[in-house]
């Protein structure tokens, strides 16, 4: 039997969640519901048809885009941080709806609609490290756009990222405020929902179970 061939290709991946989303729900489970609906429609949507983007996957609180240009992704997720955080400026502080952002630039397995691997993986990963109202990416990224994108960035160092085996150079965008951001805003507990770091942590483990079965010639479960 012939070994079927995996798909690859390099890829953007521009990774957000919801700052606080469980204390939202909590909240107004019904008007947070209705604000992120809205927001996706009128914000995000737009955005990613406006940089030549693809959602491959909405998650409740939790959203992955692909991307053909590392400038495209860089450029979406500003703009994203930027237009969020004029749409809350009237909302009530314990209203407002905050994202944090990770972008990462590298390898993806395909497989259907559906992305996996590290590439996913650490874009995710950055997602979960960055702050409220934050975009922070991977080194890899920030080669490609230093000089042509027209915002700053601060260096922050190696880090070990978490299910990434190599250290990753992060960088965090520099010219996002966050003076509009809601103050005591905290990062929900992610054993109380399904974030996209975690999602992504499954499905590339997943992705990698289908490639060893595919290769020793056994079906998968």
């Amino acid at each position: 039997m012939s070994e079927v061939r995996v798909q690859r290709r390099l890829a953007a991946i521009l990774a957000a969640d919801v700052v606080g989303y469980s204390r939202l729900m909590e909240q107004d489970e019904a008007g947070t519901l209705t604000a992120l609906k809205q927001r996706r429609k009128e914000i995000l949507d737009p955005l990613v048809t406006e940089h030549r983007g693809r959602i491959v996957k909405v998650m409740g609180d939790g959203v992955l885009v692909e991307f053909a240009s590392a400038v495209d992704a860089m450029e979406c997720a500003i703009d994203l941080q930027r237009k969020m955080a004029a749409a809350g400026a009237v909302d009530p502080e314990h209203r407002k709806i905050v994202l944090r952002v990770g972008v990462n630039l590298g390898d993806v397995i395909i497989e259907g609609g559906d992305l996996y691997g590290d590439g996913v993986n650490l874009a995710a990963r950055l997602q979960a490290l960055a702050g409220p109202g934050e975009v922070w990416v991977a080194g890899s990224v920030h080669d490609q756009v230093e000089k042509k994108i027209g915002v700053g960035f601060d260096d922050l160092g190696v880090q070990q990222v978490k299910n990434i085996e190599r250290p990753v150079r992060v960088f965090r965008v520099a010219a996002i405020s966050s003076e509009a951001l809601p103050s005591g805003v905290l990062s929900p507990p992610t054993s109380k929902r399904m974030s996209v770091a975690s999602w992504a942590s499954s499905t590339c483990s997943k992705g990698a179970l289908r490639n060893r079965e595919t290769a020793s010639g056994s079906a998968p479960s």
